[in-house]
């Protein structure tokens, strides 16, 4: 998967604040491509196949590397789509599941995704399966991240703009400091959002299951405030 590097829109930034470091910018870029995957769900993808192996009910999430899950979109093993579940709830539904008490290994029924790195598949597959295990997900980009993939960065690049914008023009004590412009920014960043989010809902991701996302392509204009570039989309 094609990734664009972070500090590829510096060139970007930097005219509208020239005095601030590189590494303060890079950082505000990352913080708004975060941002803007929790917020919207932009960031959807099926996942590489897992191996099902016999008696084992944990797995990881195969996920491109700088991300991790979000939010299960759903989950099938060996074809079947499997139930979602609360840990909870998975105890009420299957009492001692785990125990020598009761067949502990079965036909998956259930996922319960445990952390953003993990999920269970109950009963654990009675069988060792290879690439049985199929999730589709919603991923966002880790804070030590140094990139994200290209479509997202590409298509929603005048709204990272904005993102980083906003942010770096309201860090206080420097020459470039700008709280009415970091303001503006903020308002342009925050109203994309919520496109990107009608977007990711209504628009590019399809409804039914196992479709992938086409995103759309930017369209760039530009209009002055005090001196700077802002970013508009005419695509949303």
């Amino acid at each position: 998967m094609a990734t664009v590097a972070y500090d590829s829109l510096l060139s970007d930034i930097m005219p509208m604040a020239p005095e601030a470091p590189d590494m303060l910018i890079t950082k505000h870029i990352r913080a708004s491509v975060v941002e803007l995957c929790e917020k919207t769900s932009v960031y959807q993808i099926e996942l590489d196949p897992i191996t099902s192996i016999s008696g084992q009910h944990e797995y990881e999430f195969d996920v491109p590397a700088g991300t991790s899950v979000q939010k299960v979109l759903w989950v099938t093993h060996d074809g079947r789509d499997l139930e979602p579940i609360s840990s909870a709830l998975l105890e009420q539904r299957k009492p001692k599941w785990r125990s020598s008490e009761a067949t502990t290994t079965g036909t998956p029924e259930f996922y319960v995704k445990q952390s953003s790195s993990a999920f269970w598949v109950v009963p654990p597959p009675s069988a060792t399966v290879a690439d049985a295990i199929r999730v589709r997900a919603i991923l966002r980009p880790t804070h030590t991240s140094n990139s994200c993939e290209a479509e997202i960065m590409n298509d929603y690049r005048d709204t990272i703009i904005n993102g980083a914008l906003f942010r770096v023009l309201r860090t206080p004590g420097y020459g470039f400091t700008d709280y009415a412009g970091g303001q503006v920014y903020a308002s342009l960043f925050n109203s994309q959002l919520e496109d990107a989010e009608r977007r990711a809902r209504f628009g590019d991701t399809p409804i039914v299951r196992k479709v992938g996302y086409g995103g759309l392509s930017s369209v760039r204009g530009t209009r002055k405030y005090s001196g700077r570039k802002l970013y508009r989309s005419n695509n949303m």
